[in-house]
């Protein structure tokens, strides 16, 4: 349990890193813009730019983060999040910065160094933080200024948060709000069980669509045929010799290199999260004595089995096997990166979770992979972006051709059958049988004008030019064409008050004293135990679960609600047992105490923070090179 926590913790981006520079930074930000300086800004926040430089350090940390915990790439929907993420927490870090100049707030030289020192020390000597410094390609001024921003913005939050106290029915309201339980019982009607057998007079029937005709408007549709282009229409055509595998791995040898690995082991003494200061005493006092013994001579490895609270590693002398600095957390790879040789042993490193002694084990230095591991490798690479660099040309020529006249759809069809296609009649939000789904084909195909063909769109298939053909807007359909839907709709209103009928009977029924229970065999009954506002709730559906809980919640115990309508049906709650652990509360009271302090804190500066966005310029220079889909 502890390794996959510390091997996946994903740290959230919300003040400025202070020590967060990677080399491989650099590599990635030459491939993502080879034609840019690092320091062009990508986007103004009041006159300020943020540099691409910027955005990529950041982002890495936030992309390396998300494939530790989820261990899968990502797909093009969530790399455009994070993205945004990360940039939208950029321009709140520099409103920060901007916020606290305006706000007179100075950072002296001696809280830097005072800084630097702490960090300094958590490396165990001078020589290691400068090594460590040059291992990451850190220069000490980028460093000096990115403190100098964290420790200003510190101060603003500080004060804006100051005037924020808590008082003892404050507490004690929240605390009920969130630790206050309940055991209840519900009965599930749904109306489906009438609506099949419900027969329907079609007069009743057209008068209801009379009432109702909004309820059955069909919204815009259209008919489009497209041309799809895919890249692998071309891969046959591809050759690519061993020459220009060999000049494309000469000149990308950043693309090549494997991370330097290291091995170690580690004897661990658990902290408990929001531990007070007399647990985390108890802990350092007990990894001191560890230390002691090591220095005495002992054996790690021993020392590991008998000590560490890490259990899956400790029956194995601590070993954690190799790893590289990123597969950390930071603090306790900045420990293992800064020893010197195999056998050397880190002074006690602190993460989140506890005490740390760390023994370096072995180490894999950093290499570049041979030309026979990658040759493979390169070739698909380059098939790819020749091949699809061929059907971009192609849709491009294409769609020159039929702008002038010298080609239509219908001769292009008959000579590649396959590439050609026409939808049916489809509305703006629904999706295509023959093409992924991507918004942007819908979106475009509904805002052409007929004859007209569109851009050529890039699509997961491959490019894509699309016709409009017909375009039949929104309408209310003629009694004929709604005659089915109508005695369909008109059934299941019967349904649902003929359901509502009944659970009113047998709510009544059980608040004379019948068995909630007794009525299980006919509707669907559950009983649930110590269900707190938080809870998930078995068999409600997710969007019916705030409006389920503050109904159950409003009752009194033994109380039975009205009977109520969520999304498929209707309920009645009946709530069995009602308490809240106010003995929980006279222990936990300090720690809850100053939860919801810093809560609250941030609730005010998130308030604040909103406000100031709201006020400050922004300008987005670069939003087309960072958030579309790339290929």
């Amino acid at each position: 349990m502890f390794m996959r926590n510390l091997r996946k913790t994903v740290k959230p981006l919300l003040w400025i890193v202070a020590v967060g520079f990677v080399a491989s930074l650099f590599f990635t930000y030459a491939r993502m813009s080879p034609n840019r300086g690092g320091q062009s800004s990508i986007i103004e926040v009041n006159g300020e730019g943020i540099t691409y430089t910027d955005f990529i350090q950041a982002y890495r940390e936030v992309y390396n983060r998300y494939i530790e915990s989820t261990g899968r790439e990502l797909s093009p929907e969530i790399e455009n999040y994070l993205k945004n993420q990360v940039l939208s927490q950029l321009i709140t870090n520099k409103l920060l910065y901007q916020e606290a100049k305006k706000a007179g707030i100075r950072v002296s030289d001696v809280e830097i160094n005072s800084q630097i020192q702490r960090i300094m020390k958590s490396f165990g000597s001078r020589e290691n933080f400068i090594r460590y410094l040059n291992y990451q390609r850190i220069r000490y001024s980028d460093l000096e200024d990115r403190l100098r921003q964290q420790i200003a913005i510190s101060k603003l939050t500080q004060l804006i948060q100051s005037n924020i106290m808590i008082t003892e029915e404050e507490a004690k309201d929240y605390w009920m709000l969130e630790n206050e339980k309940l055991d209840l019982a519900y009965l599930f009607f749904d109306p489906e069980r009438y609506a099949k057998g419900i027969k329907v007079d079609l007069k009743e029937a057209e008068k209801y669509y009379e009432k109702h005709k909004e309820e059955f408007r069909v919204p815009e549709k259209i008919k489009v045929r497209y041309i799809l282009i895919s890249p692998d229409d071309f891969r046959d055509e591809i050759k690519i010799g061993e020459e220009e595998l060999k000049d494309y791995y000469e000149n990308h040898p950043e693309e090549f290199q494997v991370e330097e690995k290291r091995r170690a082991s580690h004897i661990f003494i658990k902290v408990s999260p929001g531990a007070g200061e007399e647990e985390k005493k108890r802990a350092w006092d007990k990894i001191m004595q560890i230390k002691k013994r090591l220095e005495e001579g002992a054996d790690f490895a021993e020392l590991a089995r008998k000590y560490s609270d890490d259990k899956a590693t400790a029956e194995k002398g601590g070993d954690l096997g190799f790893f590289t600095y990123s597969e950390m957390n930071s603090q306790f790879s900045k420990a293992v990166f800064s020893l010197e040789k195999v056998g050397q042993i880190s002074d006690i490193v602190e993460t989140p979770y506890g005490f740390h002694l760390i023994k370096l084990t072995g180490i894999n230095p950093p290499y570049k992979k041979s030309f026979e591991e990658v040759k493979d490798q390169i070739r698909e690479k380059l098939i790819q972006e020749k091949t699809d660099e061929r059907a971009r040309k192609e849709i491009n020529k294409l769609r020159e051709k039929l702008e002038k006249g010298e080609l239509t759809f219908e001769k292009y069809a008959k000579d590649y059958p396959q590439r050609v296609k026409t939808t049916p009649l489809f509305s703006r939000y629904e999706r295509l049988p023959d093409i992924s789904w991507d918004p942007k084909f819908n979106e475009i195909a509904f805002s052409l004008k007929p004859g007209k063909i569109s851009s050529p769109i890039k699509l997961p298939e491959g490019y894509c030019l699309i016709n409009l053909l017909e375009r039949k807007p929104s309408h209310i359909p003629s009694w004929k064409e709604a005659k089915e839907k109508a005695i369909e709709k008109l059934a299941k209103v019967k349904a649902k008050k003929i359901t509502a009928a009944r659970a009113a009977d047998i709510a009544k029924r059980i608040k004379k004293g019948e068995k909630m229970s007794s009525f299980g065999e006919e509707w669907e009954y559950q009983a649930l135990t110590e269900i707190t506002r938080g809870s998930w709730v078995k068999g409600i559906p997710g969007q019916d679960q705030d409006k389920f809980l503050d109904i159950a919640f409003s009752l009194a115990k033994g109380e039975v609600s009205e009977p109520f309508a969520l999304s498929e049906g209707y309920y009645i709650v009946k709530v069995l047992k009602r308490e809240i652990p106010w003995d929980n509360f006279a222990k936990q009271k300090e720690e809850f105490k100053e939860h919801l302090l810093a809560r609250k804190r941030q609730e005010l500066l998130s308030r604040w923070l909103t406000k100031i966005r709201e006020k400050a310029k922004v300008v987005d220079k670069a939003s087309s090179l960072l958030f579309t889909t790339s290929s």
